[in-house]
């Protein structure tokens, strides 16, 4: 009987393994290509392409690695090189682009309630706002608008320090993002942003979404700490700015709503 157990997870785990060995070897080929023939049509696209789904994938991996295994560093390892070569320097264009490509990546784990405080250390380090965010917040604490740039970036690493339990310095930094939407909101009440066709459903949005998205961060930050009452404003205030949530801000309100339900329990 345990061998019957095993077997489909031993056989799960060989597709597995051959799937991301077909992803590698995808990714060094084309990264290969373009490397040889410098070509930033089909050549860069596809090598793009390829180590987005390579990290993509390494990532589905990864979470499923219980702690402590030897593994974990390897793939981390591997995630930190192939993300590294597709960003290319700091202070480009490409490099906030797949900045926010793998803030919109790591999302969906991040917003997973049974996510690891070791493994949200992690994705803290993937989520590190570039300086230009840095450069803005500073701007924002003086009044002054600012572009978008790294917001669904911040929003992922405050996330992150939730999970991760930096109480303080995830109430900082959704404060920052709020501020500075909150002036450009003021600006331009009608702003919208496009994330452009490769963010799918989170192509488009708006200083709506991003106002909405800070206060269900706070509300799932009270409702960990047990602030049932914050929770609940928070929540309020996200469903005043709009009753629709947000894909990104969804999860969080239903994660804290349950939070506060099973205190009261």
């Amino acid at each position: 009987m345990l061998w019957v157990a095993a077997f489909p997870q031993s056989a799960r785990a060989e597709a597995e393994a051959e799937t991301l060995e077909q992803l590698r070897q995808r990714h060094q080929e084309a990264r290969a290509t373009f490397a040889k023939t410098k070509d930033y049509g089909k050549a860069y696209k596809e090598s793009r392409e390829a180590a987005h789904k390579l990290i993509s994938a390494l990532l589905d991996h990864w979470r499923t690695l219980p702690d402590g295994v030897a593994g974990v560093p390897v793939v981390c390892r591997e995630i930190r090189i192939v993300y590294k070569e597709m960003a290319g320097s700091p202070l480009t264009e490409r490099h906030n682009i797949e900045k926010s490509f793998l803030a919109r990546t790591v999302w969906p784990l991040l917003a997973d309630d049974d996510l690891r405080p070791d493994q949200a250390v992690f994705l803290l380090e993937l989520t590190k706002p570039q300086m230009g965010v840095r450069m803005n917040d500073r701007k924002a604490r003086r009044g002054e608008p600012t572009e978008p740039l790294g917001w669904d970036v911040q929003g992922a690493h405050a996330l992150a320090l939730i999970r991760s339990g930096n109480d303080k310095k995830a109430r900082d930094e959704i404060t920052n993002l709020h501020g500075k939407v909150s002036i450009n909101r003021a600006h331009n009440p009608r702003g919208s942003l496009d994330y452009g066709p490769e963010a799918g459903d989170g192509r488009y949005r708006d200083y709506t979404d991003y106002l909405q998205l800070c206060e269900a961060l706070h509300a799932l930050q009270a409702a960990i700490a047990h602030d049932r009452e914050g929770a609940r404003k928070h929540i309020a205030k996200a469903r005043k700015l709009r009753e629709a949530l947000s894909p990104e801000a969804t999860p969080l309100v239903a994660e804290a709503a349950r939070r506060v339900k099973m205190d009261k329990d």
